[in-house]
Formats: C-alpha cells, sequence, structure tokens
C-alpha cells in the first residue's frame, strides 16, 4: 500500500480535541496548588468527576486534621508534584508509599474503613463503589471519565483507563458492534449481553419517525416495528412492493399509502453528484460525513490512536513524514484508512479528485 502527501481534511481535524498535560518536555513540570487542579490539568473533570475528586480530597483533609496532618501534606505533595499525565490520564504510583502512610496513621473506623484498600482496584464510588469516599485513595488516584458506556476502557480492552476504575462494564463480555447505530443486546439484535451496548440501545427509537415515510419493516425497513407509527399506519400491506413500480396513490393506486415505501421514494443524490469537494460544513465532504461515512468518522474521532496519528498527518508537507507517522502510530492506520478511503475514494472520487492519504 503506498501512501501519498495529502492535507487531512477539516472535518476530521476538527472533531478532536487534545488533553492539556502536565508534561513540558523541558524545564521545570508546573506547580499545582491541589491535587485536583493537578488532575484536571490533565483529565477531562466535566460532569461529576471534579465534584467526586473534591469530595475525596476534603474526606481525606477532615480525617487528617487532629493527628495526621504530616503524612496528608506529603501525600498531597507528592501527588501535585510528582503525578503524570499519560494519554490523557493522571498517574500518580509514586506517591502509594505516601498514600499507604496516611491510611496507616488514619486507622479509620469499621463505618469508614475499605477492607480491599490498596489491592490495585479502586472501591470508592468511582470504581466498584463497594467504600465510602477517600478511603481507598492509593487505588483511586486516577479515575476513568467512560464508566456506564458499555465498552470496558481498562488496560485489556481500550486502555482509556488505570485497572479497577472501569468495573461494571469490564465484568460484562465485550459486544463486537457497539456504536453501530444497532442495539445488539436482547431488546434489539440479541446478539450481545444485556449492558454492554448502551449507547445504541439507550433509546429504542427510530431516528428517521414523522418523516412522511413508514421506516418500519413494512416500508424502508430502516427501524424497529413500532418505532415509527406515525409514518406506517394501519392498513392492507401491498403484495407488490419492491418490484420498481410504485403502487401507492401517486403512483398506479394499488395500494394505500405508506405500503409501498421504497418503491415510491426517490433515490437520493449521490455525494459525488454534488461536483464539489467542500469541507465539514459544505459540499461533498460534509454530505459524505453525514451519510455514508458517518460511522467511519465516529470509529476515528473516538480513537486515541487515530487521534494521534491525525494530529500527526496533519502537519507533514511530505511523504517522509508522512511515514514517520505511520510508523508511530500504526494502530490508528486501519481506523484512519477507513474514514479517509469512504470519504476520498469511495463518496467524493471525482468531487475531490481521489485525493486521499492511500491511493484509490
Amino acid at each position: 500500500m503506498r501512501v501519498r502527501h495529502v492535507m487531512i481534511t477539516a472535518a476530521l481535524v476538527s472533531s478532536f480535541a487534545a488533553c492539556a498535560s502536565s508534561d513540558r518536555g523541558e524545564g521545570d513540570p508546573p506547580v499545582y496548588a491541589t491535587v485536583c487542579e493537578a488532575r484536571c490539568a490533565c483529565e477531562d473533570c466535566s460532569g461529576d468527576s471534579d465534584g467526586l475528586c473534591e469530595a475525596e480530597q476534603e474526606a481525606i483533609e477532615k480525617q487528617a486534621e487532629e493527628r495526621c496532618q504530616d503524612q496528608h501534606a506529603a501525600y498531597v505533595d507528592c501527588v501535585r508534584l510528582e503525578g503524570r499525565c499519560v494519554d490523557g490520564h493522571h498517574l500518580a504510583e509514586v506517591c502509594n508509599v505516601h498514600a499507604a502512610a496516611l491510611l496507616g496513621c488514619l486507622e479509620p473506623s469499621d463505618r469508614d474503613h475499605c477492607p480491599s484498600a490498596g489491592d490495585g482496584i479502586c472501591d470508592e464510588p468511582q470504581g466498584t463503589d463497594t467504600c465510602p469516599v477517600g478511603t481507598d485513595p492509593a487505588d483511586c488516584l486516577s479515575f476513568c471519565p467512560y464508566t456506564g458506556n458499555g465498552i470496558c476502557d481498562e488496560p485489556e480492552n481500550t486502555g482509556r483507563c488505570p485497572a479497577g476504575t472501569d468495573v461494571d462494564d469490564c465484568k460484562l463480555v465485550p459486544c463486537a458492534s457497539v456504536q453501530d447505530g444497532t442495539c445488539d443486546e436482547p431488546e434489539g439484535t440479541g446478539h450481545c449481553d444485556e449492558g454492554t451496548d448502551v449507547l445504541d440501545c439507550t433509546v429504542m427509537t427510530c431516528s428517521e419517525a414523522n418523516n412522511g415515510v413508514c421506516d418500519e419493516p413494512e416500508g424502508t425497513g430502516l427501524c424497529d416495528e413500532g418505532t415509527d407509527a406515525a409514518d406506517c399506519p394501519a392498513g392492507e400491506p401491498c403484495p407488490t412492493t419492491n418490484d420498481g413500480v410504485c403502487d401507492e396513490p401517486e403512483g398506479t393506486g394499488g395500494c394505500d399509502e405508506g405500503s409501498d415505501v421504497a418503491d415510491c421514494t426517490i433515490a437520493p443524490v449521490a455525494c459525488d453528484d454534488i461536483a464539489v469537494c467542500g469541507n465539514d460544513t459544505s459540499g461533498c465532504i460534509a454530505c459524505a460525513n453525514e451519510g455514508s461515512c458517518a460511522d467511519e468518522l465516529q470509529a476515528c474521532t473516538i480513537s486515541d490512536d487515530c487521534f494521534f496519528l491525525t494530529q500527526c498527518m496533519v502537519t507533514c508537507a511530505s511523504d517522509a513524514c508522512v511515514d514517520e507517522c505511520l510508523d508511530a502510530y500504526p494502530d490508528g492506520l486501519e481506523t484512519y484508512y477507513n474514514y479517509d478511503t469512504c470519504v476520498n475514494c469511495e463518496q467524493c472520487y471525482y468531487s475531490c479528485g481521489a485525493s486521499g492519504a492511500f491511493e484509490c
């Protein structure tokens, strides 16, 4: 497969946002005032994550007020000064000794004690939720922002989170077809276990509902039975569906309205017929991103490897640079290749002049 230099499409580049890192390469590392400030400079602290971090640290500080202030100060200083930002996760394993010393000093009561503290699994609410906040700090120095999405993000699967921080998702047998727009749990296709295709199964509705076209199986077949009731009124089925002839009232009139949808729907214009390459908001590229290449675009935007590969390639001005990027991030190649080929070789071949990163 020969790779040639190409400008990465703006649509793909604009879909990414890098996580701020506490690593500056050269010079002194940044100094953060608190543990949570250090974490949030690296990790995504949106939603409840920031609140969980603050609650954890406040609980530890309150317990340490009477006799463990020195141990608490050593633990806090270590985490905020010695922690590292690695792939969007704040890691402070060098501080486990300080955390253990603080735990030994605190000697929590039975009510506030975590029997499995220090076992490598976060058992506070953001982990297994078997222990109170602040009782398993050594194991919970980092948290996972992706819990509950039906995908195991611990090292044995996506690797986006530390071990023990995505327990509920990692107990389940992974679903091979997540985020493809089809619910594959038992209430859908039944191909996957309950709770493993959460995003696709959150709402069992028809995305094309109320558009004047029946999209249930007797119509276009895009949606499940009963999810597009307004567009699929009860009536006699059409015996001559899918024969290339519209038999609804606007055609031969032999069938009821909405009973021969496939034959009576005008085929959409192909993206390449637009004849303008465009970008993420117009032209053939926008058409492909919103239609036939939407899955490939989404797969690349949520892949760390595809993200780093794209960020590398967008700065290249030569084939040699592109080759170096591919060598540096080989795990992102297939995902990026699928998206680039879909847009530039399949959907916008003529509009964009076959300008993909790979030969069409």
